[in-house]
């Protein structure tokens, strides 16, 4: 199996991302930024690293990971909780999440050929849940 090199991001793109992640936790925390417990603190920081590396499958992963973490917290709010757990866009990142890490479908996950130069999904799916971690646990913190 032949292995496709791929590219590194640079600095400036590496920036750029950060930037966005920055940005939408200024939005969505109304300016207050994310106050989270420590495990997920650290695994949000580890994500939006990812992020900007353009580490996409690990955003995915890291993205719901936070999640679980910061919901073991107590006195989060009851609304909040039950979309995350069972609102349609949260499904859809624990879903892809898990697809990605458990090997229980005979269709792969993710291939060599979805790093593909011009094939933005990956990315689109990182920028997704990058939004809903921040906007689930901006929520959860009101």
């Amino acid at each position: 199996m032949q292995i496709a090199a791929r590219t590194v991001a640079s600095q400036s793109e590496m920036r750029q991302r950060l930037s966005w992640v920055d940005r939408l936790v200024d939005r969505e925390s109304d300016g207050d930024g994310l106050d989270l417990a420590p495990q997920a603190a650290a695994l949000f920081d580890e994500m939006r690293l990812c992020f900007a590396s353009g580490a996409w499958v690990a955003v995915l992963v890291l993205a719901q990971a936070a999640l679980d973490a910061e919901l073991q917290q107590e006195g989060l709010d009851g609304l909040a909780q039950n979309e995350i757990r069972f609102g349609a866009d949260y499904v859809w990142l624990r879903n892809r999440r898990n697809h990605l890490l458990h090997a229980d479908d005979p269709r792969p996950a993710v291939t060599l050929e979805d790093y593909a130069p011009g094939d933005p999904h990956l990315e689109r799916e990182a920028r997704r849940a990058v939004e809903l971690v921040v906007g689930g646990l901006a929520e959860l913190a009101r």
